[in-house]
């Protein structure tokens, strides 16, 4: 069967906008009411855009728009008190009582003072809004204003590369790893990345393709990125963490919107956005592209860009293409505000993403030409969510293994729908959450990587109950069962406790269990070397064609069965604000890692020996590389960041993240390291003016090891300083420059990754 005509067969779009109008039309009866008005600055009596306002004691909130309206409705009659907190401005509260099907108009005036630490609120963490510094996780959060001026370069994960806890490595010009708290690899899953709940990682390899975002960075609203096992609220992968990304809705960025950018490594991008709102009604619809030269470099002949590759296994037969790295992309959203409450959305795009370069366990990988189209459903309102999407991607062209010369496929298509009911009984001291959600995968390679076709599917109940049992005290529980027909079910537990023994300071105590799901490589992959004997197989593959005899023999009965890795994790952290101008977090952790699925190697499966015969294959014997669960580890880890904000012009920010394990177990083949080092410094300046804002940040690594799949080798000391900046030239328009590692110091972050050098880029964007 034609797998990429299977892809377009299957890919489920039709039921997504029957669940839009369907929402639309059972959400149009509420007695609930509404809150709604602007947000003002004081001075100059403009509107202040993404401002927080919420009801307190409730999860109901909004933020406003750009030019400083908001809403919020859906909320039961009765009396509140509605607070409105921003960043650099005073926090303000006010009594008011909602009355039936009626909306009450509320404006503020702010003032502006230093940054209001103990107001700012985070989601990810609790499945619900709460302060940061209240929060039973580790957080780190980036705003829109931070996003927006280092936007311009086009790498999402580039805008978390200073900030603590976080072990983010790049390969590529947009292949990147981000993890935390240790054992990365060179396609890093370990961290669940989600964008307005969609999941980002494809299907065969579970990894991120970061150029694949059908929005440019500057529509996006927020990240927070939750450190440490979160797989009681969020499922699988969910293991080292979870990076949920907000985008920001048509109605609070109106207008129409032109960005054209240029820079170094003949990068180009330019994106058109117009958004605006009818009555109820608001849409948003983007159409742009990025390109660039990529840092990639040809490896023939043994051709290699830095010392200790292995000259056998990182040889490459074919030259990989040197034109330029693209994304082109469309997408469009609508979204229906309701007079009675809730918000539902329908959006969809493409991305066609081309030549990027990405390190794999059998070597580098080319994606000539790919097709990433989706579709997203939901509707959020009277504490009941849904979210269903699909996403699809095609290989437009066929990927190349430039180490073997092959062409490959990995077309696939992802389905998932979650629903969650929050709520809140003893008068609003016990507050829950509970959850379903269900997965469909289906993907094929054309042969070329697995046999077989796959359709798998995964299902997930979670429930969190949450008990203020005093004014400054909150325990917490939460659990979730997931199944699949990949593995065996999982169980994964989490409790915690958050003491706020005074205003702006809180100390917490959090026990996680978490699990990360084999991938399709890790359980099916099949692949003969052309040239070499090298076989390379995953460790469900059944009696691979043609293999009939073996060198070193193969156990009698060894178990094909792979199990998930596991980790139990331990936590204590502290958050503390000073004079409101200090913010200081700390946060240590030990756990347990076992069942670890090794890296790429030989003879660490009893399934395969060392060399495999195949009649008539003129390389054979062939070397036989795999999988395995295998290996226990104990880590532990302390993380320190701090915040110091001199003023409301300047801010100054350092972090410093230690790390140790020690391997308890593990297979006598396989090299079982962390692949970061013990210790990161990380740090930065802002300097911000009504006109704009200057920032430069600095990360120090200093030398590790390395070793996933066929690459293994040391990585050097290396030091990145970035410089960003944005102007407002005029009312409508903004001048945004970024310079990745400004002293232009070559190094490279994994074994087998690209050289790397600078990077600057600018961008222009008029609003009309």
């Amino acid at each position: 069967m034609n797998s990429v005509n299977f892809r377009v067969r299957r890919f489920r779009l039709l039921p997504l906008p029957i669940l839009f109008f369907f929402s639309v039309a059972i959400g149009q009866s509420s007695s609930n009411g509404a809150v709604s008005g602007v947000v003002k600055d004081d001075e100059n009596r403009q509107g202040v855009p993404f401002v927080n306002i919420v009801l307190k004691g409730t999860q109901l909130g909004a933020a406003s728009d750009e030019n400083g309206r908001y809403i919020i409705r859906g909320i039961p009659p009765g009396e509140y008190t509605l607070v409105v907190s921003a960043v650099g401005f005073r926090t303000n509260e006010a009594r008011l009582r909602v009355e039936p099907g009626s909306t009450v108009i509320r404006d503020f005036f702010l003032a502006h003072s230093m940054v209001e630490l103990t107001e700012v609120l985070v989601y990810g963490a609790s499945l619900r809004r709460e302060r940061l510094t209240e929060a039973p996780a580790s957080v780190t959060i980036i705003e829109a204003d931070d996003i927006a001026r280092n936007a311009s370069h086009g790498q999402l994960p580039k805008l978390l590369e200073a900030e603590p806890g976080i072990d983010m490595v790049q390969s590529g010009l947009y292949d990147f790893n981000v993890n935390t708290r240790g054992f990365n690899s060179s396609l890093n899953r370990r961290l669940l990345v989600l964008l307005d709940g969609r999941d980002l990682g494809t299907a065969f390899l579970g990894a991120t393709e970061w150029n694949g975002l059908t929005i440019p960075l500057e529509e996006l609203g927020r990240i927070e990125l939750v450190r440490g096992p979160g797989s009681a609220l969020y499922g699988a992968n969910a293991y080292n963490g979870v990076m949920n990304i907000t985008s920001i809705p048509p109605r609070a960025s109106r207008g129409t919107r032109v960005l054209l950018g240029a820079g170094e490594l003949s990068m180009i991008r330019g994106d058109v956005r117009h958004a605006d709102a009818i009555g109820q009604w608001s849409y948003r619809i983007n159409i742009g592209g990025i390109s660039g030269k990529t840092f990639s470099r040809v490896r023939t002949n043994r051709n290699f860009e830095y010392f200790g590759f292995n000259p056998v296994l990182n040889d490459e037969v074919k030259d990989l293409n040197t034109d330029p790295v693209r994304n082109v992309y469309a997408s469009a959203r609508v979204d229906y505000d309701y007079e009675g409450g809730a918000v539902s959305t329908l959006e969809g795009g493409v991305a066609q993403v081309e030549n990027e370069v990405i390190v794999t366990g059998i070597g580098r990988v080319q994606v000539r030409k790919a097709s990433r189209p989706w579709a997203r459903v939901s509707y959020t309102g009277h504490g009941f969510s849904f979210v269903g999407w699909t996403s699809a991607r095609v290989n437009l062209e066929p990927e190349v293994s430039l180490s073997t010369g092959l062409d490959l496929y990995q077309d696939a298509l992802i389905t998932q729908g979650e629903a969650q009911y929050s709520f809140t009984l003893l008068d609003k001291t016990l507050m829950a959450v509970v959850g379903v959600s269900h997965r469909l995968v289906d993907i094929g390679t054309k042969g070329t990587l697995m046999l077989d076709t796959r359709h798998d599917n995964m299902s997930g109940v979670y429930s969190q109950l949450e008990y203020r049992i005093s004014d400054d005290l909150k325990a917490l529980v939460a659990a979730r069962w997931d199944r699949s027909t990949l593995h065996e079910n999982q169980f994964s537990p989490k409790a915690a406790i958050v003491w706020s023994f005074l205003q702006g300071h809180a100390v917490r105590a959090t026990f996680n269990k978490a699990f990360q799901s084999p991938n399709y490589s890790e359980l099916f992959l099949l692949v003969k070397h052309p040239f070499r004997s090298l076989a390379y197989y995953g460790n469900m593959v059944e009696n691979p064609p043609g293999l009939t005899g073996f060198v070193g023999g193969v156990k009698p009965g060894a178990s094909k069965d792979m199990t998930v890795e596991k980790i139990t994790s331990y936590e204590i952290g502290y958050k503390g604000v000073f004079a409101n101008s200090l913010f200081l977090t700390m946060d240590a952790y030990y756990s347990e890692l076992s069942d670890f699925v090794t890296d790429l190697a030989v003879g660490v499966n009893p399934r395969f020996p060392a060399q495999g015969i195949y009649p008539g294959d003129p390389l054979s014997p062939r070397t036989i590389w795999s999988y395995v669960n295998a290996g226990r580890v104990l880590e532990a880890g302390l993380e320190v960041g701090m915040n110091y904000y001199l003023s409301d012009m300047w801010l100054f920010r350092g972090n410093v993240t230690w790390y140790s394990f020690e391997v308890v177990e593990k297979n006598d083949n396989d090299v079982l390291i962390p692949n970061s080092p013990n210790y990161r410094l990380g740090g930065g300046v802002t300097y911000s003016h009504e006109r704009g804002d200057v920032n430069a940040s600095i990360k120090y690594v200093p030398p590790f090891d390395w070793a996933a799949g066929i690459y293994r080798g040391p990585i050097p000391a290396y030091t990145i300083v970035d410089l960003s900046s944005a102007y407002r030239v005029t009312d409508n328009m903004t001048l945004t420059v970024a310079v990745s590692n400004i002293l232009d110091r070559q190094h490279y972050q994994i074994f087998g990754g690209s050289y790397l050098g600078r990077r600057a880029t600018v961008t222009a964007a008029y609003t009309f």
